[in-house]
């Protein structure tokens, strides 16, 4: 893995995290690849940019409005010079001060015309921690 490829991964995962943040849909869905794939932490799976995005916007707009998401930078592992897998924490921020939603998120990421796109991503949410008696 070259320096490059590592700190463009990077700059791909945030520059997505911020069109989620910002509610746009479509613009986060153009992360991945045209036959992507996303296996949503509600058991959801979508094949495509179009379909993807559709997930997205229902997630950001009816599910969970206003919430905003963070990513930790992760781990890279090379697969071959143009496939890697990124994972990292994830958390939730949800509008109301309810705690936050913590989990994780498993990547494969294919270079595309010089780009780092996510080709699958698997984000999952971590069951609430058990009520103190």
């Amino acid at each position: 893995m070259t320096a490059k490829d590592e700190q463009d991964i990077y700059k791909e995962n945030d520059s997505f995290l911020e069109a989620w943040n910002k509610g746009d849909a479509k613009a986060a869905a153009s992360f991945f690849t045209e036959d992507g794939v996303r296996v949503g932490a509600m058991g959801d799976i979508e094949h495509g940019r179009e379909e993807i995005a559709a997930a997205y916007d229902k997630l950001i707009h009816k599910t969970m409005p206003g919430a905003k998401g963070k990513m930790e930078k992760g781990t890279i592992r090379m697969l071959t010079p143009e496939l890697a897998v990124w994972q990292g924490g994830l958390e939730i921020e949800r509008p109301d001060g309810s705690p936050s939603l913590k989990g994780y998120v498993i990547q494969v990421m294919k270079k595309v015309q010089g780009r780092w796109l996510i080709l699958e991503a698997h984000p999952k949410l971590f069951p609430p921690p058990p009520p103190k008696p």
